[in-house]
């Protein structure tokens, strides 16, 4: 797969005051939320830093690897600044340049200021798409060489004192079916972290209601695995494979992680692939997003609606009242220094 794919010199609907450089939009699961701004002339998407050779690829990926400069801070990063700012715009409009997690910056913070001599006007932003206690390193490492750190989870945003963007975005990927049967009626996949037994809770009221499970579970101990039709615990399967499993099932399960309070993946993919959503998220039902027509929340899994999860789909249901697109970061990203530009 290309590093980037520069949209056409068709003309552009969308105005921005910035030229916009996306960094580390590397996990597969990630580039549905930023590979579709690639259609606009104005934003470059990098699966790593830059454009190039598998060689350069490699020798970039050792000399920034965590692993390697956990145990030697090495030396001469800036050696790859040139290659990491310069972009090819048709236009002289300020760049902003979003790294995804902030490695780079804290790896180099003398990149801030690499960016702001090549334009004063130019501005830097990290985006979290994690939970910041689970990240790499720490906030003190990128405050001072960023313009804003955004994350898109409220309690973090008020727990470190920086910028929330409360809009979910989404952009599809594969194409979106309207089966009237399905394989499964309930698909669940994430990792077990702290909530395996609430996992095995959800699954058992849902087999128990003769509900057919696909439930994969990853990074679980044999010691903590039960049995059951449909219980996988295995390694974690690409992101084509995830919404091949999508589509082959009438109800997505979305179980949180302790301390976060924001949608995940399984929202987006219920909307944008039009299946049913079962969620403990029991504050969505509160946001603009949220249809009951094809979204339930249960407080515990004892609580599940199982007769909403063996219902038909009603595809009509699915209406435009919640935008995914993902041009709507770019919008929020421009009204961040609108009283300054």
């Amino acid at each position: 797969m290309k590093e980037c794919t520069p949209a056409d010199n068709r003309e552009d609907t969308l105005k921005t005051k910035y030229n916009y450089v996306f960094y580390k939009v590397t996990q597969d699961y990630v580039q549905p939320y930023f590979f579709p701004l690639r259609k606009h002339a104005f934003v470059r998407v990098y699966e790593r830093a830059f454009d190039g050779g598998r060689l350069l690829q490699k020798l970039f990926f050792l000399h920034w690897s965590n692993k390697l400069n956990s145990k030697i801070k090495l030396p001469l990063k800036r050696l790859w600044f040139k290659k990491i700012c310069k972009q090819n715009f048709s236009n002289d409009k300020p760049c902003v340049y979003c790294f995804n997690g902030g490695k780079y910056l804290r790896e180099a913070p003398e990149l801030y200021s690499y960016i702001k001599k090549l334009n004063p006007e130019n501005k830097v932003i990290v985006y979290m798409m994690d939970l910041i206690e689970k990240t790499v390193g720490t906030l003190d490492d990128i405050r001072g060489c960023t313009d804003a750190i955004i994350t898109y989870d409220k309690g973090d945003a008020e727990k470190y004192g920086i910028y929330h963007f409360d809009g979910i975005f989404y952009g599809a990927t594969t194409e979106v079916t309207q089966p009237e049967t399905f394989e499964n009626d309930a698909y669940f996949l994430g990792f077990a972290k702290d909530r395996l037994e609430r996992i095995h809770r959800t699954y058992r009221k849902l087999s128990d209601a003769g509900l057919r499970c696909n439930f994969i579970i990853c990074g679980t101990k044999p010691e903590d695995r039960i049995e059951g039709v449909g219980l996988h615990y295995q390694e974690p399967i690409s992101y084509a494979a995830n919404l091949e499993n999508v589509k082959k099932s009438r109800c997505i399960v979305e179980l949180m992680q302790s301390g976060s309070d924001a949608p995940t993946l399984r929202t987006q993919e219920a909307i944008t692939y039009k299946r049913k959503l079962l969620t403990d998220h029991v504050t969505a039902a509160a946001q603009p997003y949220f249809n009951p027509a094809f979204m339930s929340t249960f407080a515990e899994p004892e609580h599940i609606d199982t007769a909403f999860a063996a219902a038909p789909i009603d595809y009509a249901a699915f209406d435009d009242r919640y935008d995914l697109s993902p041009d709507k970061l770019l919008r929020y990203f421009e009204t961040l220094w609108s009283e300054k530009t």
